[in-house]
C-alpha cells in the first residue's frame, strides 16, 4: 500500500514505496462510522462513553476522559493539578512540542531534561532530579518511541518532592513497564489518536486517571464547564443546566469515538507486528552496516508499543543527505524530534540555554526509519537495502 505525503522540508511530495507508517483502518471502522451516521447523533454521546469505558479497561485505569486531541488532554491535566503562572514544568527536551506549548500558554516555565544516553532516548532521571527546584509544579515524562523511562526511580523522586506526574503517553498505547500499563503511573496519563499513532481516530485524545476529582474536573472543563452534557439533556423533556466554571470545548465527537473503539480492538496485534518488523529491520541493517546504532536494543521488546524505529547515524554521514537519498529511493523518513529549545518561539525563554549535553551530541544524527504494521516483506527489504545504500 502506497501513501502520498509531504516530505521533510525542501523535499517534494511523492508516492512512497515505503511510507513512514501504515494504518489499520478497514471495513470495521467504516461500519462503525456508518452506524453513527445512521443513528443521527454526532456530538459527544454514547459512543464516546463506550470508548472511554473500553479504553480505561484496556489500560487498567479507573477513569478515562476522551478529548478532541491529546494537546487538549494535556491542557486539562495541567489545569486539574493546579499548574499556574510561574510554575516550572519539568519535561524531556526530546518530545513533541505540545507539552511545552501547553505550559507556555499557562505562563508556566518549561524545564528541559536531557536524554539518558545514546542507547536510551528517554529522559535522564538523574538530570530530572538535578533540575527540580522549589518552583517545580509538575513533571511530564514521555515514553519515547514506546519505551518507558526509569519509572521506578522517577516516581520515587517525584513522591519524595510531593510532585504530581502527568504522563505524556502518546507513544505508548498498551506499552508497559514491569507489567503495568504506561499512562497509569502518575496522577493522569494522556494518549493521542493522531493519524500517525499506533491507533488513530484522525484527531483525538484520551486522559486516564485513578483520581475521581481529576476525572470530574477534566470532564467538566472539556465541555464549557456545563453541569449536563448535550446528549443527556437531549434525553430529557427539559433543557436546564448550570455553568460552574469557564471551560473549553475539548469534546470528542461520536464518529471519532466509534472509529476509536474498533482501533482499540486491533492495536494489541498491531503493536506486536510492529515489534516483529522493527526487529527484522534492525537486524538486517546491523548485519550489513554495524556502524548504525539503534537505541533500546537491550530493553524488553515485548513491553514496548514500538511507535518509532529510530536510528543513530554514523558521525561521518550527513543526515539531510541520507534522508534525501532515502527519498530518491521512495522510502520516507522523519525526525523525532527537533529538541524543544531549538524552536524560534523559545528564543530568550530561558536566562541560560538548557544544559543538554547528551542530546546535543547526537541530535543531528537521529533519524526515524519507516515502521508500520501493514508492511510487506518486500517493503522491509527495501528499508534495509535503502538504508545501507543511502549511507554511502
Amino acid at each position: 500500500m502506497q501513501a502520498t505525503s509531504h516530505c521533510p522540508d525542501g523535499f517534494p511530495a511523492m508516492d512512497w514505496k515505503v511510507p513512514l507508517t501504515t494504518l489499520t483502518i478497514g471495513l470495521e471502522e467504516e461500519a462503525a462510522a456508518l452506524r453513527v451516521l445512521r443513528r443521527g447523533w454526532l456530538t459527544m454521546g454514547p459512543e464516546v462513553e463506550g470508548f472511554e469505558q473500553e479504553f480505561a479497561e484496556a489500560v487498567g485505569a479507573r477513569y478515562a476522559v476522551a478529548t478532541a486531541n491529546a494537546t487538549d488532554g494535556l491542557a486539562l491535566c495541567y489545569d486539574a493539578v493546579g499548574v499556574g503562572a510561574g510554575d516550572e514544568i519539568v519535561m524531556p527536551a526530546l518530545t513533541f512540542v505540545a507539552a511545552m506549548n501547553v505550559a507556555l500558554r499557562r505562563s508556566a516555565v518549561p524545564i528541559l531534561v536531557d536524554i539518558t544516553s545514546e542507547d536510551d532516548l528517554t529522559l535522564s532521571v538523574d538530570d530530572l532530579a538535578a533540575k527540580i527546584t522549589p518552583r517545580t509544579g509538575l513533571v511530564v515524562p514521555m515514553p519515547y518511541g514506546g519505551f518507558a523511562p526509569d519509572m521506578d526511580r522517577l516516581m520515587e523522586i517525584t513522591r519524595r518532592h510531593q510532585l504530581p506526574v502527568v504522563e505524556d503517553a502518546c507513544h505508548a498505547i498498551l506499552g508497559t513497564h514491569k507489567g503495568r500499563k504506561l499512562g497509569t503511573f502518575g496522577v493522569a496519563g494522556v494518549f493521542s489518536f493522531f493519524g500517525n499513532k499506533n491507533m488513530t481516530t484522525g484527531e483525538g485524545g484520551m486522559i486516564v486517571t485513578g483520581d475521581p476529582a481529576i476525572a470530574q474536573r477534566c470532564r467538566q472543563m472539556r465541555n464549557h464547564g456545563i453541569t449536563r452534557g448535550t446528549y443527556h439533556r437531549h434525553q430529557q423533556s427539559f433543557d436546564q443546566y448550570d455553568v460552574l466554571v469557564a471551560g473549553h470545548n475539548f469534546r470528542m465527537c461520536e464518529l471519532r469515538a466509534a472509529i476509536g473503539r474498533e482501533q482499540l480492538r486491533k492495536v494489541g496485534a498491531a503493536n506486536r507486528r510492529r515489534g516483529e518488523l522493527a526487529s527484522r529491520i534492525r537486524e538486517g541493517i546491523t548485519a550489513r552496516a554495524p556502524e548504525v546504532r539503534f537505541p533500546f536494543t537491550d530493553r524488553d521488546q515485548t513491553a514496548s508499543s514500538h511507535h518509532l524505529l529510530v536510528a543513530i547515524l554514523p558521525h561521518d554521514v550527513d543526515r539531510r543527505d541520507f534522508m534525501r537519498r532515502m527519498t530518491e529511493r521512495g522510502i520516507q523518513t522523519s525526525i523525532h524530534y527537533m529538541p524543544l529549545h531549538r524552536f524560534t518561539h523559545t528564543t530568550g525563554l530561558w536566562d541560560e540555554p538548557p544544559h543538554l549535553p547528551v542530546l546535543e551530541s547526537i541530535e543531528h544524527r537521529m533519524v526515524s526509519l519507516p515502521l508500520g504494521p501493514g508492511f510487506t516483506d518486500a517493503q522491509v527489504d527495501l528499508v534495509v537495502e535503502g538504508t545501507v545504500q543511502s549511507l554511502r
